[in-house]
């Protein structure tokens, strides 16, 4: 990663669906810039892995507001595009995306005593360093402050498909048409919770990342940080 230089601009809001390309876009422009990245979602896999292994049912509220209030999570850098979660100490990025985390995420992360304990820990993380922070609800949630709020938008066949050929976010090697199906649960499910609803910022950018190539999203909004950083400093 290249060594961090001072922007007026260092917190970056970078919101959307599952398999919008989040995780992808902000990794590159991290890189780009010189910032942390963090895939909050990861924290909320991160909770479900941690309750499955101490046996703590998916229903007990207070054991897994527990779990999420005690926990340490540090995001280290290890190479191009690699940022690894570790909590206490153990790095579980390569645990996360299983079909049964898919299955129970989000009924953990609809829980407010979940949330709350988790957006204190990501706020604290901002507060470390520049960041690019993605999520779903860090626009209008998590940094309601952030400079530049993105919102990543596609269609949940885009998304399916892209999901459906990645190796890393497929490990259990779903089908296209199983893909599809979750993704929409996902979608339903996040976007109707009372707790942070799934939604854009009013004043986030909206960017359709369904036909544009990564690339050319992290152009775009290369381009949006000079206007933004203009408009801060006027």
């Amino acid at each position: 990663m290249k060594s961090s230089t001072k922007h007026a601009l260092n917190q970056i809001a970078l919101d959307g669906p599952s398999a919008s390309g989040k995780t992808t876009i902000g990794k590159m422009l991290a890189e780009r810039l010189g910032f942390g990245f963090l895939d909050t979602g990861l924290m909320y896999r991160a909770v479900t892995l941690v309750a499955s292994k101490r046996s703590i049912a998916i229903h007990d509220v207070d054991g897994l507001t527990a779990i999420a209030e005690g926990a340490r999570f540090e995001v280290r850098h290890q190479g191009e595009r690699d940022w690894r979660l570790v909590v206490d100490g153990a790095d579980l990025t390569e645990c996360l995306h299983t079909d049964s985390i898919d299955q129970n995420v989000s009924h953990v992360s609809a829980l407010p005593g979940v949330r709350r304990a988790l957006v204190r820990h990501q706020r604290a993380m901002a507060e470390r360093q520049p960041i690019v922070m993605a999520g779903r609800d860090i626009g209008t949630v998590v940094l309601t402050n952030a400079p530049l709020k993105i919102f990543l938008v596609a269609s949940a066949e885009t998304r399916a498909r892209r999901r459906a050929e990645d190796d890393d976010g497929n490990v259990d090697h779903l089908s296209y048409e199983e893909t599809l199906k979750s993704l929409r649960r996902r979608d339903e499910i996040d976007s109707t919770r009372e707790d942070s609803p799934l939604k854009p910022a009013d004043d986030a950018k909206i960017i359709d990342n369904g036909k544009s190539t990564s690339a050319e999203v992290v152009e775009e909004i290369l381009s949006m940080i000079g206007e933004t950083t203009t408009e801060h400093a006027a």
